[in-house]
């Protein structure tokens, strides 16, 4: 046993404390706040420093105090699709959001116990190699179990900043693996050749030549053209309603709601390839308003204006989360990743009873099947995702090279104003980054944008504002190396290391 591996009582009030600190300061690596790309290496640097001396047991617990404040600041808008709109009380919308991030807490603090569990098999030049690899191990599992929830990931802090030039080849896991690995590698070279001054002169060096080469490496990258923009052009309205969640889903307020929309949708109209309403945008099924929308929509086609739109559509069996055409040849897309709890009821032999203390309006829908292809609209492929669904980059991909353009219609009025809407668009911004495409996200209430594609926010429309956003996109072809390999590399990579190091002897204390 490694007997440097102690921590007195005093130290772990000081540590634990810190790390929490620590981790609630990851919050503002992200979207609404961003407050600089360096803040998430830096926060990475110190959870790395301070937990090499700490025992395993001591380490989960490093961790978890990390990944509290982590996640406890990142994804505490649960509470607000529970108790808000799910009608749960408040206590229990408070527990159940607790549970939640404390089942996220997991992943950090397993994280840390597994390094040092493992950190003595290695020599101290591949223990950031090995942190790495376990931390996004991590994500890429956090992105799978139970449906998956990749929320937060550290990649998203470099959405559109240096270390963004790399989400077209490597995509947003890849780019946590940088985050993590980058700052601990120069660290322990620093670190393990500080003794004398010819090795403080080789560090520098070295430290110097690899930011340098980073630097000017990314910029390479970002000006590497791996997709062409098409000779054609596509003339997108985007309408954001603003209708209040918590009116939505009435009835009575049903014509009045088409109302705002199809205003919306012709005032000062010009030229227009496509009109596009958000997610639920229709808060019942398409058959229940055919008629009342019929004339609108039919006007416009016979103009050569398509709308699509949000609503749902029953097939007699199950009813589905679906983006239609409403007029010509009425294309229809069902949603294909549905949401735990707001659309499907996970474990219902075990948490069927929550059903009788949250209320979710239209939930328990159907799952899309089949190839995920793109629906044509003015000869355009265009691939369409619902809500959730722009957050899995490895199911997005599924839409290239056959799309040329991307649209995520989404409600996030479900979670609340403060930092939600933001950190979903974040998301849409790294999906238009990694494949490539411009991308169009338009919202119930909020925030509705044009992304071009390299993930720049070219137009929007602010929070809870009514209005709509005229604009032309630009269609493009090709692929990214990201599209073509998905998150196969980097799990590749992480696997072979942490398996390396689970079947090494151990190495001499350095």
């Amino acid at each position: 046993m490694d007997t440097s591996s102690t921590l007195s009582s005093k130290h772990k009030l000081i540590l634990y404390p810190l790390l929490l600190c620590a981790g609630a300061l990851m919050v503002l690596t992200f979207a609404p706040y961003n407050v600089h790309w360096l803040l998430v290496f830096v926060l990475l640097f110190g959870l790395y420093q301070s937990i090499q001396t700490l025992s395993p047991k001591q380490g989960f617990w490093a961790g978890w105090c990390f990944g509290f404040g982590y996640f406890g600041l990142s994804v505490n808008w649960v509470y607000n699709s529970i108790h808000m709109f799910g009608s749960a009380t408040a206590p229990l919308a408070a527990a159940v959001t607790l549970l939640f991030v404390l089942i996220m807490t997991l992943f950090p603090a397993i994280t840390v116990w597994g390094f040092l569990r493992l950190k003595q098999r290695v020599g101290w030049q591949w223990r950031a190699l090995l942190f790495a690899s376990l931390w996004v191990l991590a994500e890429l599992a956090r992105g799978k179990i139970m449906g998956g929830f990749p929320w937060a990931l550290l990649g998203y802090s470099q959405t559109t900043e240096l270390f963004g030039a790399l989400a077209p080849w490597i995509g947003v896991y890849g780019i946590g693996f940088v985050i993590v690995f980058l700052p601990n590698v120069l660290g322990d070279m620093v670190k393990h050749n500080w003794t004398r001054p010819t090795q403080r002169i080789v560090s520098f060096i070295i430290v110097g030549v690899v930011l340098v080469g980073s630097v000017l490496g990314l910029q390479a990258l970002d000006k590497l053209v791996l997709t062409q923009a098409k000779p054609t052009e596509l003339k997108i309205r985007l309408v954001q309603a603003n209708i209040p969640q918590e009116l939505k889903f009435s009835q009575e307020r049903l014509r009045s709601s088409l109302q705002q929309y199809t205003t919306l949708s012709v005032q000062d109209l010009p030229p227009t390839d496509i009109i596009i309403w958000p997610e639920t945008a229709i808060p019942t099924y398409f058959s229940n308003v055919e008629k009342a929308i019929a004339p609108f929509a039919q006007e416009l086609h016979s103009k050569g204006t398509e709308v699509l739109a949000g609503g749902f559509y029953h097939d007699g069996t199950l009813s589905y989360n679906s983006l239609r055409q409403l007029a010509g040849e009425k294309a229809l897309y069902q949603k294909r990743h549905l949401v735990p709890f707001g659309e499907y009821m996970p474990f219902r032999f075990i948490l069927g009873w929550l059903e009788a203390f949250i209320e979710i309006p239209m939930s328990d829908l159907g799952k899309g099947e089949g190839p995920n292809l793109p629906m044509t609209l003015k000869g355009e492929p265009i691939g369409l995702s619902i809500c959730y669904e722009d957050v899995f980059g490895e199911e997005m991909r599924e839409l290239i090279p056959n799309s040329t353009v991307l649209v995520n219609v989404s409600n996030d009025a479900w979670f609340g104003e403060k930092i939600a809407p933001y950190q979903h668009q974040e998301k849409a911004q790294m999906r238009a980054r990694e494949l490539v495409r411009p991308l169009i996200r338009v919202t119930n209430t909020g925030v509705s944008s044009v992304i071009d594609h390299k993930g720049r926010i070219e137009a929007s429309i602010k929070h809870n504002t009514q209005g709509f956003l005229d604009t032309i996109v630009v269609p493009r072809t090709g692929i990214s190396f990201y599209a073509k390999t998905g998150n196969w590399p980097i799990f590749i990579l992480a696997m072979l290391v942490l398996l390396i190091a689970m079947i090494m002897r151990k190495s001499p204390r350095t």
